[in-house]
């Protein structure tokens, strides 16, 4: 069952839980509504143990064309309920919950992934996309410098001088060249992508969630700490999982050689 939140809808499957950015008409483009719905329902996926993973897609032949520019032309900025860095800070916000959630994420892309588009799927843990894919940073193109901490996960993905490039002079990625340059993790044929996101994020789904959530820990405390601070926390984590009725399980099953079943809350209904 489908459930619409503003331009944003959620599709559950098992522990997956499907968002999608619905404005096809426009290609997906951003505006109010879109972003503070967007952050909503990451919001709440981050705090739900029913789901298991989470997979961010677009409606239509496209993943996310950036900001409406059309709003943005037309000036309407004071039609609308927050101010420009509000939106901003949300629209941010949405992209570190992608990133950071205790769960993992992936960005499905078909077609054009720019501006803030790019940035969103950019914060996902993996990145699969189809042939028709195309990624860029486009705020140059009008004028601006970038949202949604899109420099800050080219970066990250594509080294340094990588992202100076890209950001600066604006080029046009294929899926091919994304892949080449570290952006996705995975190209598929047009008709295989939907297969291979899904079979992923039911394995990532069903698999030990509180083991996933904190070698996501891990991975941001790695960016972000010393080496000391770093071991220090990793052990924390460690104490956790190893504490944990999941690991018991799953340790049980390894020595007798069977599939865990591990422990899962369900979906409310």
């Amino acid at each position: 069952m489908i459930k619409e939140i503003g331009p944003v809808h959620t599709r559950r499957h098992g522990r997956v839980l499907h968002v999608i950015l619905s404005r096809p008409a426009l290609k997906n483009a951003i505006n109010e509504e879109m972003v503070t719905s967007l952050y909503r329902c990451l919001r709440d996926a981050a705090q739900d143990d029913s789901v298991g993973a989470v997979v961010l897609e677009g409606a239509g032949d496209a993943f996310c064309s950036g900001a409406d520019i059309k709003n943005l032309a037309l000036g309407i900025e004071h039609t609308r309920k927050y101010s420009t860095e509000v939106l901003l800070r949300v629209g941010a916000e949405a992209a570190m919950l992608l990133h950071e959630m205790p769960k993992p994420t992936i960005a499905m892309i078909r077609g054009p992934a720019v501006g803030g588009g790019l940035s969103l799927a950019l914060a996902c843990d993996f990145r699969l996309a189809d042939t028709t894919a195309t990624l860029g940073y486009a705020h140059t193109k009008i004028g601006l410098s970038g949202d949604f901490a899109a420099a800050y996960f080219l970066s990250k993905w594509m080294g340094a001088g990588k992202a100076r490039e890209f950001c600066l002079l604006c080029p046009t990625y294929s899926a091919d060249e994304a892949f080449k340059n570290g952006l996705l993790s995975k190209v598929c044929e047009v008709d295989a992508l939907c297969g291979e996101v899904e079979s992923l994020a039911t394995r990532l789904a069903d698999g030990p969630t509180n083991a996933l959530g904190c070698i996501k820990s891990n991975l941001k405390n790695a960016e972000e700490m010393s080496c000391e601070s770093y071991i220090a926390e990793e052990i924390k984590n460690f104490q956790r999982c190893r504490n944990s009725e999941e690991h018991r399980e799953a340790l049980a099953a390894f020595l007798e050689k069977r599939e865990p079943v591990l422990p899962r809350v369900k979906a409310a209904r």
